[in-house]
């Protein structure tokens, strides 16, 4: 039997949790957020990319922890709401990136593509601004095959965690694993 809960997340508490455990067993649940984009702490797309601005390129080939640090620190002075939107913010960067056409200077001769370091190549267009992001996105040739910055991966679990004192729950908005934008990799014809 279908049953729809209409609730505002801020009433979501253990007792409500409670009650609909008592109700419905073992049913599965879906649940839908619908969220007003325009609400005062929505994190826009500029915001996202001058977070980006903050990395400290100061330290590349030192020590990646040094270069995140600056978004980290700025990440959690921001709203829970806002770590999360950042995070769904970079998926749908890296989902974008993941394009047949953007992992061909990654397969080699027999077909294998590594698909951690293609992962790690997108993180480093998005960690190399917005400008770089929007060039590489329209320009697939212009991939860059020896870069990486796997760190980017975890900032926003690593500003909640520093917010909070909590593990982040999370699941992306955008599945950014090579292969998943299955738009991107329709044409594929290696």
């Amino acid at each position: 039997m279908p049953a729809t809960f209409n609730i505002n997340a801020k009433d979501l508490n253990e007792k409500a949790i409670k009650a609909i455990r008592e109700r419905f067993g073992n049913a599965d649940l879906e649940i839908r957020v619908h969220q007003v984009s325009d609400e005062p702490s929505h994190l826009s797309n500029g915001k996202c990319w001058r977070l980006i601005g903050l990395l400290d390129w100061s330290f590349e080939d030192k020590n990646d922890d040094e270069v995140v640090e600056p978004l980290i620190q700025a990440l959690s002075t921001l709203s829970i709401a806002n770590i999360y939107q950042f995070a769904d913010w970079l998926t749908e960067k890296l989902w974008h990136l993941d394009t047949a056409d953007h992992a061909r200077v990654f397969i080699e001769e027999d077909g294998f593509l590594s698909t951690d370091d293609f992962l790690y190549a997108r993180c480093a267009v998005v960690a190399n601004g917005e400008e770089y992001y929007n060039q590489i996105l329209k320009s697939p040739s212009d991939m860059p095959f020896e870069v990486t910055f796997e760190s980017l991966l975890y900032l926003p679990q690593e500003a909640f965690e520093r917010k909070t004192g909590e593990k982040m729950v999370y699941v992306p908005l955008f599945n950014y694993e090579t292969y998943s934008n299955q738009v991107g990799w329709k044409r594929e014809e290696m």
